[in-house]
């Protein structure tokens, strides 16, 4: 029997895999209490989208974690989930059953490589092949069949093993010119001394700041890295108010609703940082246009005000406020981040993070 490896997988750290391991149970248990619910009390667009969303995550960890014949299956069963959001797919009993019993066999084939580092290629392949001819059914009437056949059969087939990404730097350079370099020298030391005041980590900009160039240099129309460097060392000058609101709680949220924008003024007293001002300005948007201080939607929000606030979320997860409370959740951290594509981003960022989060691992493994 053929089998398919996954060695940088298999060389990540114990404890990161086992924080995957219960995070893909968790996102388990919320499928299969959106189809239960689907099946017991009716079919709704919220509860098919919370299906959507713990799918995706779940993809998005796996594919963080170097799982990649994994993802593909998982892959093609969101695309499905997905035209039923769309309305181009109609939601049957069978296809719902479907995603419980697809979900269960990629977690069999995690454990496999989880314990001895290799995994049936048949059964993957045989959900694969699946899914790819449900998907590309034009008659939606057939599905509902298609769906129960693969239900019955769910066992064989062969794929030859991927060679795994090599390990890359996670360090991304950044030129500045004279002047900038004499203003970003000026930025760290503001952040750190804030961060400080507000009981973060003064490592906590750095880390920002990594993590935001290696996004970018994953992303198709990369922003300028200068600017973006600005961005994540000031994005939070403006929380600086927040340390004269003491005990009223009214002035302290009017602070926090208030941060991105006295921190892009504070910022725009410094020439020559128009991008990194549009940045930190709309840092708290969100993608369907949720966000402050402005509400603004979609492209109208800069793509490296989603960097930062993607390598914000990410960073505050796994290290907490303080950094020494370091809790190594980077898959509960990554979750969270894939969660919000659609919502608080757009989803080709959130490839271009993932991708980011893979050299991380990587690096860490070596």
């Amino acid at each position: 029997m053929s089998h398919f490896a996954c060695k940088a997988f298999s060389a990540l750290e114990k404890e990161l895999k086992d924080d995957l391991l219960e995070c893909y149970v968790e996102a388990q248990q919320e499928i299969e209490e959106a189809v239960n619910s689907i099946e017991d009390d009716g079919f709704s667009f919220d509860k098919l989208d919370k299906l959507f969303r713990s799918l995706h995550s779940m993809k998005g960890n796996c594919s963080v974690c170097f799982l990649d014949p994994l993802v593909g299956v998982l892959h093609k069963l969101e695309e499905i989930v997905d035209g039923m959001r769309g309305g181009y797919i109609q939601y049957h009993p069978n296809l719902g059953e479907l995603i419980i019993v697809v979900i269960e066999k990629v977690y069999d084939l995690l454990q496999q490589i989880y314990q001895s580092h290799v995994a049936e290629v048949a059964v993957r392949d045989q959900l694969q092949q699946g899914l790819d001819s449900i998907y590309a059914e034009e008659e939606d009437s057939k599905r509902p069949e298609m769906a129960a056949a693969l239900l019955i059969q769910c066992s064989r087939v062969v794929e030859e093993v991927k060679e795994e990404p090599a390990a890359t730097s996670v360090i991304v350079k950044v030129d500045y010119s004279e002047v900038q370099k004499n203003d970003i020298d000026l930025f760290v030391g503001f952040s750190q001394k804030l961060n400080r005041l507000l009981g973060y980590s003064s490592e906590r900009g750095e880390r920002i700041l990594k993590l935001c160039q290696l996004i970018n240099v994953e992303c198709k129309m990369s922003v300028d890295p200068a600017q973006l460097s600005a961005a994540a060392y000031m994005h939070n000058m403006g929380m600086a108010l927040i340390l004269n609101c003491k005990e009223d709680e009214d002035a302290r949220r009017q602070a926090e609703l208030n941060h991105p924008l006295v921190g892009a003024k504070l910022l725009s007293k410094h020439e020559g940082w128009e991008e990194a001002v549009d940045m930190v300005k709309a840092h708290k948007e969100r993608f369907d246009g949720t966000g402050f201080p402005e509400g603004l939607v979609g492209s109208l929000i800069p793509q490296g005000a989603f960097i930062l606030s993607m390598a914000v979320m990410f960073i505050d997860c796994v290290w907490g406020k303080s950094g020494s409370d370091y809790n190594k959740s980077a898959m509960r951290a990554v979750q969270m981040v894939n969660f919000e594509s659609g919502k608080g981003f757009p989803p080709h960022l959130i490839e271009s993070f993932n991708a980011a989060i893979r050299k991380v691992l990587v690096a860490k493994s070596k």
